[in-house]
């Protein structure tokens, strides 16, 4: 029999454990919310009131699944909550930024110890300026999408969200120029170049009259009683006037040009364009200037915090009142390849006190359990730099058998296309029951072993059934020793698996 006629006579549209990545599993978007570990409200925090959240787990220990249910009861939390909305920001994919500080530094990628080099150059800053970039394209794109939600912004958190696209806006569908330019005709307002480009060419238009005096007849009158002038002087004062209006427009652009030159070259991780920040800066004038926070170092972390803290206010005039980082997938980073050192040395920066207890920012990690020595086998000065008693931890997660198996009947029914969705022990022959389920689970461990070996327990079984067995016959039913065999199976793969990987 094909999988597809046993799925239908179950009344499931879709094979509810075959999905082993979190972040390209469909089902999960469509179970409910309250089907999450027990872990989760406490990791979770109120979003009014954010505190950072860390939890350790082993590979396939549902850490991803973890995280898309807390953006899930984040983005219903949004619409029943217009007062207190959280701006999400997902830091899960790494290898860019690290190719682009690998690049900056100019690491070959071929060497052996690539990666280390590319490692020892990280630094807090660099991470401020990921997750700077992250929300600030969202923040942009958001502000492009909605002309109204812009209108909320008063004049300075219109600058600050300008200034932020210039640093840090980065796109596939646009450059940062088409990108600076339209939130500008977005937002609307005066950029204060066209006070500055009067004046440039008032005094242009004064120093062509001075030089031009002597042929202008209007002008002669108020002249006649100066002696020895000559043709000459006018030319030479007109000129001198021209020389010194249009050189000092361009010392000023050359000084900004400089400014934004090193601001860019400061930022590591993604890639600038000092003639957008340069332009930016111009157009803000010369007052503005002085007040915008920008990066003249590599690791100049309390310019980051400025600029953070400038985001947060742009986020507040959008009507969020918080800022949630989800940190993830760090052991899937290409660069990092799953080592313990390396992915300590990705992570650490992140967990400083400073950062972590941040007014409104909640940074949510979801980190492999190899990295619990950060918190278990720290030194007395580690741990008060990271002050992870003041976050919200699970130092390991792990699941009942009981847990699992209501996850598991959750995906049942978000498979189903029945009003009275099955339960799993509905496919289990009569000898067998749900104490056989939480038994095995238990074992099993983590819901990537648990729902593979129910995925493979289905498919093997519908494989041995005739394509036109009755709808009544009792061999659509799995019976225990076909439970058992894949049981067995699975429980020796779970023990390799979790030796091997962990």
């Amino acid at each position: 029999m094909f999988l597809e006629t046993w799925r239908q006579h179950w009344g499931l549209k879709d094979a509810p454990f075959v999905h082993e990545d979190a972040d390209k599993d469909p089902v999960l978007d469509r179970m409910e919310s309250m089907a999450v570990h027990s872990s989760f409200d406490r990791l979770f925090g109120e979003p009014a009131s954010p505190v950072p959240g860390v939890v350790f787990g082993e590979k396939g220990s549902g850490k991803s699944g973890l995280r898309l249910a807390m953006l899930r009861a984040l983005q219903r939390h949004n619409t029943e909550n217009l007062s207190s909305r959280a701006f999400v920001v997902q830091y899960i994919d790494f290898d860019p930024m690290l190719e682009n500080l690998r690049r900056t530094e100019g690491i070959d990628a071929s060497h052996k110890r690539a990666a280390e080099k590319v490692l020892d150059k990280l630094t807090r800053a660099d991470h401020l300026d990921a997750i700077l970039g992250l929300a600030t394209t969202q923040i942009t794109n958001e502000l492009m999408l909605d002309r109204a939600l812009g209108k909320k912004l008063d004049r300075r958190r219109r600058r600050d969200a300008l200034h932020l696209a210039a640093l840090y806006h980065r796109s596939e569908d646009q450059t940062r120029e088409e990108a600076v330019n339209a939130l500008r005709k977005q937002l609307g307002g005066s950029s204060g170049l066209w006070l500055r480009r009067a004046l440039l060419f008032t005094l242009t238009v004064l120093a062509l009259a001075v030089a031009l005096a002597p042929h202008l007849g209007f002008l002669g009158a108020p002249f006649e009683g100066i002696e020895g002038e000559s043709n000459g002087n006018w030319y030479m004062a007109g000129g001198a006037l021209l020389a010194v209006t249009w050189m000092g427009a361009g010392i000023m652009k050359l000084m900004l040009r400089v400014t934004a030159a090193r601001a860019t070259h400061s930022i590591r991780v993604t890639r600038g364009d000092s003639k957008v920040l340069a332009a930016n800066l111009d157009a803000s004038g010369r007052a503005a200037r002085r007040e915008l926070p920008l990066p003249q170092s590599r690791g100049d972390e309390e310019v980051r915090y400025r600029l953070l803290r400038r985001l947060l206010g742009v986020l507040k005039g959008m009507g969020y009142t918080s800022l949630f980082v989800l940190v993830d997938r760090v052991d899937e980073s290409a660069l990092l390849a799953g080592d313990a050192d390396a992915m300590q040395a990705f992570i650490e920066p992140l967990l400083q006190h400073k950062l972590l207890q941040l007014e409104d920012v909640a940074l949510k990690m979801f980190l492999p359990i190899e990295l619990s020595r950060l918190s278990l086998g720290a030194r007395p000065d580690d741990l008060k730099r990271m002050r992870l008693d003041k976050a919200n931890v699970v130092e390991e997660l792990r699941w009942s058998g009981q847990e699992l198996l209501e996850i598991a009947n959750q995906r049942i029914r978000a498979s189903s296309t029945n009003a009275q969705a099955p339960r799993l022990s509905d496919f289990l022959a009569s000898d067998l029951d749900e104490n056989d389920l939480r038994n095995a689970f238990q074992e099993l461990g983590t819901p990537r072993v648990c729902f593979g070996f129910l995925g493979a327990l289905l498919a093997e079984h519908a494989r041995e059934l005739p394509e036109d067995l009755d709808s009544e016959d009792s061999a659509w039913k799995i019976p225990r020793a076909r439970f058992e065999v894949q049981r067995a199976a699975w429980t020796d793969r779970a023990r390799v698996l979790r030796r091997n990987l962990n």
